[in-house]
């Protein structure tokens, strides 16, 4: 597909801008024709798949193996367990068998009813702990409302860890190595600066030991809940039959899941782009260099000549590309801008005379000039550096500016209506979650930091802290 160059909206109105960015930077096809599905488009599908590579090298470092189970789940393991069947069957596909006129298989809306079942025959096999994940597609019939990446009905890229041990030590301390690895990913990979949050006991499958939830904030000031790393306990085990013996005595096991998929890409878009395009992280970008010869009449072979000896000579340290297309320097500039490559190479006759090139920053939109002698020392220090410190720090700068302590509801509500969010004290109780949730707003979780006062709906004392706005 040609992407010619195209203005976009304004960046204020989010979710306009957010819509035709992932059109003319190739990132995804919204038009397709069922309801809360859209077409990976190649750029799209490049970047995903290279924010894909790095949480495979992750979690297979630390043995957790990648499998793969079937999109198709008995509606018998469904329903062997009450309180997820509940919660999820009014979202779930059923599979109807015309041959056999009966509903017997449901299209899976997370791992757990398929794997788990599985889990059993692997336990009585004698293997544990079990230690896996799978990158898939999940389904669910969400509401009206649905939104490309962030709310949809097939939910691609999806990655679940599920891990199973013979003790609570183990299962805690497996939810810590999944801290460390999604921290890792979100600081050191994407760039962004998430806040995780503790979720309440009700929000959690009953029995469960916590479940940690990952929050980034988009440029409308709503939360985008963005992975969570849930510490099952025995909950799902009791319900499953997990079980091993030990000394004879009939033991049950301890469970880990962890899961997040394409949304780390939303955030990516969102917190980093900007009015001309996407902003790419240097490790997820399909292109980290794109050089753009600029041609002067009479010297045009003399400036391709150096612009194709610099392309095979950065190619051996960095994913390199050289624009050879007619469009003219400044629309190939506007392109690039659009599909958020890091570093841009300006090479013209002033550059091949003077052994220099221009660089350009796509992350800080600056320019400098370096001598060819230090170049790539210079790209390194960019790419593996300063940008990525960059783009980190302006994604903290976001939460600053967003974020705001409130005693008072209705002045907190009034914030978050000029698109800010609320922090404040919040005892935890399910009725004051209600009564929020009733107007549309959502208290997240409870952070680790801690403050002295009173919560913000009840009054009663507590030194929890929670963020309160609007959720998707």
């Amino acid at each position: 597909m040609e992407i010619k160059p195209k203005v976009l909206p304004s960046k204020e109105n989010f979710v306009e801008w957010y819509n035709k960015l992932l059109q003319v930077a190739e990132i995804a096809d919204r038009r397709y024709p069922v309801k809360g599905t859209f077409v990976w488009l190649p750029y799209g599908f490049q970047i995903m798949k290279k924010i894909k590579e790095e949480w495979d090298k992750r979690f297979q470092a630390h043995g957790i193996k990648e499998v793969y189970f079937p999109l198709f789940v008995p509606l018998k393991f469904a329903k062997q367990n009450k309180k997820w069947f509940e919660g999820f069957k009014e979202e779930l596909f059923y599979v109807y068998d015309h041959k056999k006129k009966d509903l017997k298989l449901i299209l899976r809306p997370t791992g757990e009813p398929g794997m788990y079942s599985t889990f059993q025959n692997w336990i009585k096999d004698g293997i544990l702990p079990i230690r896996i994940y799978q990158t898939v597609s999940s389904y669910r019939l969400e509401g009206k409302t649905t939104h490309t990446m962030i709310r949809d009905r097939e939910i691609t890229f999806w990655y679940e860890i599920h891990t199973v041990h013979k003790t609570k030590d183990e299962a805690d301390a497996e939810v810590e190595l999944h801290k460390k690895i999604i921290d890792d990913l979100w600081k050191n990979v994407l760039n962004i600066e998430p806040v995780l949050v503790e979720k309440p006991v009700y929000e959690i499958f009953p029995g469960a030991e916590a479940a940690l939830e990952y929050y980034t904030l988009l440029p409308n000031g709503k939360l985008l809940e963005n992975g969570s790393i849930n510490n099952l306990g025995q909950a799902y085990a009791k319900e499953f039959d997990l079980y091993y013996f030990e000394n004879g005595e009939k033991k049950y096991v301890w469970q880990v899941c962890t899961g997040n998929g394409a949304r780390y890409l939303v955030a990516v878009i969102s917190i980093h782009g900007d009015e001309r395009g996407l902003v790419l992280p240097p490790k997820i970008a399909p292109i980290q260099i794109i050089i753009i010869p600029i041609p002067k009449k009479g010297s045009e072979s003399k400036i391709f000549e150096k612009a194709e000896e610099l392309k095979a000579k950065l190619s051996k340290y960095f994913k390199v590309e050289l624009d050879y297309s007619d469009a003219t320097p400044g629309e190939k500039f506007n392109i690039w801008d659009l599909k958020g490559v890091p570093i841009r190479i300006e090479v013209g006759l002033e550059e091949v005379k003077k052994n220099f090139v221009t660089v350009y920053r796509r992350d800080k939109k600056s320019k400098e000039k370096v001598e060819e002698k230090n170049l790539i020392k210079r790209l390194k220090q960019l790419l593996e550096k300063e940008i990525p410190e960059f783009l980190l720090e302006k994604s903290k700068k976001l939460w600053k500016e967003k974020v705001k302590w409130f005693e008072d509801y209705e002045k907190a509500k009034r914030w978050i209506e000029k698109g800010g969010v609320a922090k404040v004290n919040w005892c935890g109780s399910q009725e004051d979650y209600e009564k929020v949730k009733a107007e549309s707003l959502e208290f997240v979780g409870f952070l680790e930091e801690e403050k002295e006062g009173k919560c913000i709906i009840c009054k009663k004392p507590t030194k929890k802290i929670s963020l309160l706005g609007k959720v998707y």
